[in-house]
Order: structure tokens, then sequence, then C-alpha cells
């Protein structure tokens, strides 16, 4: 007995310690999450500071974790500051709903990809092939349709009505049987599945013959799609019903008006909330072993111009040395940038909105998102120090210097790329930062005093600041340390034959 009693005991006793070190695990994991997602607000703040973006939505989700935050204000006064049930227009990303429900019904051989779009259209349409190659299903999931125009002229009219604030609810209409119609016009110039041409005619021709294979209205299937995936706050085609929960959206400083996409809306014209979008893109990483994920974001045709793969509409999807898989797909309305990426691989999902379409908030929107967010989310759980640093430098960049040599050693805390931190300093140059970069840079030089790329960076801040005489002892280090720097052998020549060394 008194036996047993000890190893009860000591069973306790490990139980609790074991607790513990769970509990302090838990607390340190959280602590670290949200040290990133103070980073992650630090930048987006000084994203909004610049003045070319009224506000933006982003939404997170790494490892089981997620984070949603508002920026700005919606309106240009200040006030109206975007919240769980402000209504964004996603515009492009609506055609990943239909992708999927193609995906579906493809998996429940409703639908073939390799099948003549006419399998399912009633009537003579013979113009709808090019030598002898007609428009297959796969063709109107990946925008190869081969068409001479990219739209009709019906829906090019209401298109240019929407873009131009003149278009009427009450007036204006066109209807698939206007599509059909005009379908049989349409000249096919280039063989299907050769060439990539985005356009908004295939998702609506989806939309038709997804009614025509499952026997319900496009919406209706849409609308159970969108509660089966857990989106209680999304809507196909309802702008118009909800317009007082709208984002407004801008192009400058100007109003933009509210956006229309006309058939089914199968292409542009789904409105949701940032929750509802973040709870999409979770359930892509949290289920992507399930049969019509994966089929859904499968490559179905690579672009012979640039290499981009597409799959059932989503884009850009490919494999990357550290992310591993990943797809994407971005919207753009006349009010509202919108972008999701799917990284399940690295079980991460990144949304980001802006409600200004101008060409310098949609800048900000893309740095933001590809330059700042991103970076830092593939290292977590380590913190990406550049990141800490950028975010420092903002304010203090003696605190940033003075941050930098404490942390850098800490590989199992932090984690940095020598390629990033010189890209600030580029960006600050970009930014006619000059002075800033070249202290970036010098900082960097000291750090890293073996790196020739760090010398030629800091000759051409100094160049770009016309400080010659120092650029030039810039780049002859540069090429001391590798003597194979073309650019720094390229400005050597430039400041000697203008003679500006002195």
């Amino acid at each position: 007995m008194k036996q047993f009693k000890l190893i009860l005991i000591s069973l306790l006793i490990f139980g609790c310690n074991s607790e513990k070190k769970d509990n302090i695990s838990e607390v340190s994991v959280k602590n670290t999450f949200n040290k990133f997602t103070n980073l992650v607000d630090a930048f987006a703040e000084n994203t909004i500071k610049k003045g070319n973006a009224n506000s933006f939505a982003v939404a997170i989700y790494k490892d089981g974790e997620m984070y949603q935050n508002y920026y700005g204000a919606i309106d240009k006064d200040g006030n109206n500051k975007p919240n769980d049930s402000s209504l964004y227009e996603i515009a492009s990303i609506t055609k990943t709903f239909t992708g999927s429900l193609v995906a579906k019904a493809v998996l429940a051989g409703k639908i073939g990809l390799e099948d003549d779009i006419r399998k399912y259209i009633e009537g003579d349409y013979s113009n709808l092939e090019f030598e002898g190659q007609s428009i297959t299903v796969k063709h109107l999931l990946t925008h190869s349709m081969g068409l001479k125009n990219k739209l009709t002229k019906g829906f090019e009219s209401i298109r240019n009505k929407v873009t131009t604030g003149t278009y009427d609810y009450k007036t204006d209409s066109y209807t698939i049987d206007d599509l059909l119609k005009e379908l049989k016009t349409v000249e096919v110039d280039k063989k299907p599945g050769t060439v990539f041409a985005y356009n908004s005619l295939g998702p609506e021709l989806l939309a038709y013959i997804l009614e025509k294979v499952n026997k319900k209205p496009f919406k209706e299937q849409m609308n159970v799609f969108f509660r089966e995936l857990g989106m209680n706050d999304t809507y196909l085609d309802e702008s118009q019903k909800f317009e007082d929960r709208l984002v407004k959206g801008y192009k400058g400083d100007v109003l933009a008006p509210i956006d229309h996409d006309p058939v089914y809306g199968a292409a542009g014209g789904a409105i949701s909330t940032l929750p509802d979008l973040a709870t999409y893109m979770q359930y892509f990483v949290d289920n992507k072993n399930e049969p019509w994920v994966k089929e859904a974001s499968s490559v179905l045709f690579e672009d012979p111009e640039d290499g981009e793969k597409i799959g059932y509409l989503w884009q850009d999807i490919d494999h990357a040395e550290v992310e591993g898989f990943y797809y994407s797909k971005t919207g753009t309305s006349n009010r509202i940038q919108s972008g999701i990426l799917i990284c399940p691989d690295s079980n991460y999902g990144i949304v980001v909105m802006v409600n200004n379409t101008s060409d310098e908030a949609m800048r900000d929107w893309e740095l933001l998102f590809f330059r700042d967010i991103e970076p830092m989310v593939i290292k977590f759980p380590k913190l990406n120090l550049t990141s800490i640093f950028k975010s420092d430098f903002s304010t203090n960049p003696s605190k940033a210097y003075q941050n930098f040599r404490a942390l850098k050693s800490d590989t199992t805390t932090y984690d940095f790329n020598l390629r990033e931190l010189n890209n600030f300093g580029y960006d600050l140059l970009n930014d006619s930062q000059s002075q800033k970069a070249i202290e970036v840079f010098k900082f960097l030089t000291e750090e890293f005093p073996e790196n020739a790329n760090i010398y030629d960076s800091l000759g051409e801040a100094y160049f770009m600041n016309e400080d010659y005489k120092n650029a030039l002892i810039s780049f002859k280090k540069a090429l001391e340390l590798n003597p194979d720097m073309k650019t720094s052998k390229g400005y050597i020549k430039k400041i000697e034959e203008l003679n500006l060394s002195k």
C-alpha cells in the first residue's frame, strides 16, 4: 500500500508539472502571437498615415490562430470606422465560389472538364470553335476561351455604365438570355486553351451550366454553399438590398459608384464581411485534403507568356521554397480592392481589403499585403526580426539598431533575412528618403562587413544623394569583397567618366 501511494503521489506530481509546462507553453505561444499581431497593427497604421488609403480590413489565420482588425475610417472625414457587419464588394473573388461549385459537380460526374460547352447550350453555336477545337468547360474555368473580344457588346455596355456610375437598376438589364443570344455572334480567333485572356463571360456561362446540371437556380446554389462554409453574412447580387451596410469606396478623393455584375453575378457579384472571408480562408487551410478543395485548387492551365498557373478560377497557383503550395485571388470593384491568399502547406491564409482603388492606394495595399504582412506570417511562430527592425526604425532608429543587435543571435525566437533588410533600404530610397536609406545601409555594413552587396547598396544610396565621393568608396569596397560585382563597376565608371568624385 505504501508503495502504491508513493507511485500515485509521483504520478500526481508529474501530471501537475506536465500541466504547468503545457500552460507555460500556451502562454508563450499566445505572447508570441500578440507580438506578431502588434507588428501587423503597426505596419497597417503606418500605411494609413501615408494618406492614400482610407481604411484597411485584415484577417490572418496561422496554425489555428485567427486575427482580424480594421484600420482607418471608411469616410474621408475620418468617421464611420469599418466593423464586423461592414459588407465589402469582393468582386472577382466571387469567381472562386463559382469554380468550387463546378469542382463539386465534376467530382460528382455531372460535368466533364473536356465537355464541349455546346453540350449544355441549346441552339446553333457553330461559331464556338477554332480549327476544329471547341470551347470546353476547362477553357471557361481558365480564361482561355480564345475569343476575339473578352465581352459581348451588351455585357460591355452594362459594365461601362457600372464603371461610370450611370447604371440604373430599374431600366438597365442584361440577362442570361441576352448573353446566349449574343454568344451566337462572338468570334473565336485563337485556339481555345492556348491563350490566357481574363474575362467575365466564362464564369457566367459556368453558372448557366450549373443550373442545367443541378436543376436549381444558381443564386440558390451559391446561398446554400455560403451557409455550408459557415458564411452566414455573404450574399450574391444583393448590393442594392444591403446598400446601407456596404462599405463606401473611393477612387482617390472621389466617391466611387456601387458595383454591379450582370447576368448571374458569378464573375463578381458577391458581397461579404471580413469575418466571413476569414472563415472562407480558414476552411481552405483546415480542409486541404477534402476532395472538392483539392480539386478546386488544382492546376488546369499554365499561361505560356508569364507561367502563371490557373485552376478553377483561382490564380497564381504554385509551390514556393518556404511556403510550399499556395494559391490566391484578387478582386477589384469600383471602390474596393481585395485579396485572399491560401497557403495550406504552411497552415496560413491572409485577407486584405482597402476601400480606395487609386493607383497609390492599391500600391499601398500590395505592399502591406505582400511586403509587410506575409513575410511575418511565413516566419511565425518565429518573429520576423526584419519586421521588428522596420517598425522600430519608423519611430526610433537608435532603438532599431539596439534591438537588432541584441536579438539577432536568438535564432530560436527570431528569424531574419538579409535580403529583406537590404530591400528595406531600397524602399526608403524609392520613397525619396535617401538619407534614411544611407543610415540603414551603413548600419548593415557594420553588422555584415563581409557582404559585398550591402556596400554596393550603400554606394547606390550615396549616389542617389549626390554624395559621389562616399559612393565611390562604397563601390570600391564592394569590389574588394566581390570583384565580379557588376553594378559597382558600372557606377564607378559613371562617376569617373563624369568626374563626379571630387
